[in-house]
């Protein structure tokens, strides 16, 4: 067996094959504070709710976070910031291993092969991910797993595109930052996140409104359109300004960033948009209409969203653990038993 793993800084997610079905886990990447007691503490936990205490206080992780900041009216906390292990929060790394934990389990075997999700690094930002890639990679040692990074846009393109033979442009929208992968035939030409993303876009509302950035992001989460028919003034057109100044700085720089001496002359491409900031009715639309105003240096066959924009991501992770899986078992390599034959892969 084997799983992915997306690690995004709005939700964290695993996927595993069972049968013909890939079966995938969930929780969010954020958690609040509040003060503990006995009663606080024995309600959470018949109540089933994902915490933990430490000395006088008692934190909420995972889903039930951001319903437990709306009634405390606090703000939540995340581990990751701009799509890496935030350096300005302290518990970040005991409280993304809590809750990967809960989303991946335990290994099925001893060094079950995992492949996680890794940003570029953003060509618009002094970030860097190699220290949140080595971290996430010896945290998941320590549970057990073999694990593999994977570039995150490249995942979109094991995910969505094996009908074009890995072919084509894939973005995934996540809450911290935006990453792009161009590929050939599953070989990658081009790619690079930028440090911008969901939270931008909530961000800016937030400020824009004065509303609560954890209000926002609800209502951008609660049937959100970008039909562009919302009276400007409101969250919901502020939002709607803000997707579209994202989508146009995605635009640019993706022209920016394309060497057209790699790119093969008549070359005619999908593009494949995916992750929670895609997930609004509208937001394919008014990208591909954006797009057709780009002067990129090669055709574009159609943009289409993935299915399930939220699992596209840990199922291309899925994809390649299980490939390489494979290869190791074919090949009489480190694999402990022999892989069972690979399933179709999943639609999702």
């Amino acid at each position: 067996m084997a799983k992915g793993l997306d690690v995004g800084t709005m939700n964290i997610l695993s996927g595993r094959q069972e049968g013909a079905e890939t079966v995938f886990v969930q929780q969010r990447n954020s958690f609040v504070e509040i003060e503990y007691s006995d009663m606080a503490e024995q309600m959470l936990s018949r109540s089933e709710v994902l915490h933990i205490r430490k000395d006088d206080k008692v934190y909420v992780v995972g889903d039930d976070a951001l319903n437990f900041a709306n009634i405390f009216n606090k703000e939540t906390r995340r581990p990751m910031q701009h799509g890496i292990l935030s350096s300005d929060e302290a518990s970040a790394i005991p409280m993304i291993k809590l809750i990967t934990e809960q989303v991946v389990g335990e290994p099925s075997k001893p060094n079950e092969r995992l492949f996680y999700s890794s940003p570029a690094d953003p060509i618009d930002s002094g970030l860097t991910t190699l220290y949140h890639e080595k971290t996430l990679e010896s945290m998941l040692g320590d549970m057990g797993y073999d694990p593999e990074p994977i570039n995150e846009g490249m995942a979109v393109i094991y995910s969505e595109l094996a009908d074009n033979n890995f072919t084509g442009l894939g973005i995934s929208f996540g809450a911290g930052m935006t990453n792009v992968c161009l590929a050939y035939y599953a070989v990658p030409v081009m790619k690079f996140s930028i440090a911008r993303g969901g939270d931008w876009v909530d961000e800016q509302t937030s400020q824009a409104t004065g509303t609560p950035v954890d209000k926002v992001t609800s209502i951008k989460e609660d049937d959100f359109e970008l039909d562009f028919r919302t009276d400007v003034g409101g969250v919901e057109g502020a939002l709607a300004i803000y997707y579209e100044n994202l989508l146009d700085y995605v635009i640019e720089n993706i022209t920016r960033e394309v060497d057209e001496e790699d790119v093969e002359e008549g070359l005619d491409v999908p593009v494949v948009v995916t992750g929670g900031t895609s997930s609004p009715n509208g937001f394919e639309d008014l990208f591909a209409d954006h797009l057709a105003d780009a002067n990129i240096p090669f055709s574009i066959s159609g943009v289409r969203s993935a299915d399930e924009p939220m699992y596209s991501v840990a199922s291309g992770a899925l994809v390649a653990a299980r490939s390489e899986e494979g290869d190791e078992a074919d090949s009489g390599g480190a694999a402990d038993e022999p892989a069972e034959e690979a399933a179709p892969e999943s639609e999702d």
